[in-house]
C-alpha cells in the first residue's frame, strides 16, 4: 500500500495512512473510512471508547451538531465558478491572499465550513489546499462545489482540531478565521494549530473581539425581545443572500451554542508562547488599512493602549456592524 497523502496523518498517532480500499489505515492498524471521495478523520479529544466522555468533548459535538443543522457559510444557489470567484474578489482579505500566497504553498485551512475560501485559493492560486473541518455536512457541500466546477488542487478532510490530522510543521500558512472562539478553549485551540506550522510559516487567526462585537451582543438581545424584527438591523443581511445563506448567518451569529470573545493583547501573548512572532492586523493597530496592503510585511504591535484604541474603534465601523471580528496574522521564528 501506498502512502495517501505525506502531510495527512494518522490524528492519534501522527503516523502515515495508507490507501486500503475505502479506507485509510495507520500504521498501528487504525482505520479510517473514506465516503464519496472525504476522508473521515475526525476522533475525539478523548479517543478511548472506554472512557467517560469529557465536558470538552461535549462542547465539540454541539457545535458540530449545530453546524450540521446549518452549515456556515452556505453557497448561493446561483454560484457558478466565475461568479463565485468575482464575488469572493469583492472581500478584500480575499483577494489580498489570493494575490500575496507564494506559489506551491502548503496551506491548511481548520474550520472551513463549506470550503468557501479554501475552494477561492484552490481556484485562483497555485497553492495545495487543506481543507478541513469537523462537520460532514459542510465539508460535503465544499467538496460537491469543487467538483462540479471542476476546481483542483483542494483536499477536504473531517477533522478535530483538537486532534488534527496533519503532519506538524508541514504547512506554508495555517488559517482559522471565526473559529477558535468556538471552541471550549481558544488558547488551546490556538496552540493545536499552530504547530502545524513549519519554521518561516505563517499562521492567520480570527476572532470575535471583546468591544467590537458588543453591536452583535445588543442585536442578539433585540432578537430575544423583538424577534425577527430586530434582524433589520444587520447589515449584512441587507445584502443580496439566497434564504440558505441568510438562514446559516443568523444561526452562526445570533443562535450559536458556544462562543467566546478577545482581545488583540491576549493574541500577542498566544503568539509569543507559540514562537510566533507578529506581523499584521486587520484593523491594523496603527495608521489605516489599504486595499493594497501587504498582509505579510511585518508591523508595529503598537502599545497596550494603541490596541485598546483600535477595538474601541471597531465597534463604530464595519468591523463591529458586521460580528466584530478581528484578524491577526503571526509568523513562525526560525530555529
Amino acid at each position: 500500500m501506498e502512502i495517501y497523502d505525506e502531510n495527512v496523518v494518522c490524528p492519534v498517532d501522527a503516523g502515515p495512512l495508507y490507501r486500503d480500499g475505502s479506507e485509510l489505515v495507520s500504521s498501528s492498524g487504525r482505520r479510517y473510512q473514506i465516503v464519496d471521495g472525504l476522508p473521515l478523520l475526525f476522533v475525539d479529544e478523548s479517543f478511548d471508547e472506554r472512557e467517560t466522555r469529557p465536558a470538552s468533548s461535549t462542547v465539540t459535538h454541539d457545535v458540530q451538531n449545530f453546524y450540521e443543522d446549518a452549515p456556515f457559510p452556505n453557497y448561493n444557489s446561483f454560484d457558478s465558478v466565475s461568479g463565485f470567484v468575482r464575488r469572493a474578489r469583492e472581500g478584500i482579505f480575499a483577494r489580498l491572499l489570493s494575490e500575496q500566497i507564494p506559489p506551491n504553498s502548503r496551506v491548511l485551512e481548520i474550520g472551513c465550513g463549506t470550503g468557501q475560501l479554501s475552494n477561492f485559493l484552490a481556484a485562483t492560486t497555485m497553492s495545495r489546499v487543506y481543507a478541513t473541518d469537523m462537520t460532514g455536512a459542510s465539508l460535503r457541500l465544499g467538496q460537491k462545489f469543487a467538483r462540479d466546477n471542476d476546481i483542483g488542487g483542494v483536499e477536504f478532510l473531517q477533522m478535530n482540531l483538537f486532534r488534527p490530522c496533519i503532519r506538524p510543521h508541514s504547512m506554508d500558512l495555517v488559517m482559522a478565521n471565526g473559529v477558535l472562539h468556538h471552541t471550549y478553549d481558544t488558547r488551546k485551540a490556538f496552540l493545536s494549530s499552530a504547530r502545524l506550522v513549519k519554521a518561516g510559516g505563517f499562521i492567520i487567526i480570527g476572532l470575535y473581539n471583546r468591544i467590537g462585537r458588543l453591536r452583535t451582543d445588543f442585536r442578539r438581545w433585540m432578537l430575544r425581545v423583538f424577534g425577527e424584527r430586530a434582524l433589520i438591523l444587520d447589515p449584512h443581511l441587507r445584502k443580496d443572500l439566497s434564504p440558505d445563506k441568510r438562514r446559516a448567518w443568523i444561526q452562526d451569529q445570533y443562535r450559536h451554542p458556544c462562543e467566546r470573545k478577545h482581545t488583540m493583547s491576549e493574541t500577542l501573548e498566544w503568539f509569543d508562547e507559540a514562537g510566533f512572532d507578529f506581523i499584521s492586523s486587520i484593523p491594523k493597530i496603527q495608521g489605516e488599512f489599504s486595499l493594497e496592503e501587504q498582509l505579510f510585511a511585518r508591523q508595529p504591535p503598537g502599545s497596550p493602549l494603541d490596541r485598546k484604541m483600535t477595538e474601541i474603534e471597531m465597534l463604530f465601523s464595519q468591523y463591529g456592524g458586521e460580528g466584530g471580528l478581528y484578524i491577526m496574522i503571526g509568523q513562525r521564528r526560525r530555529g
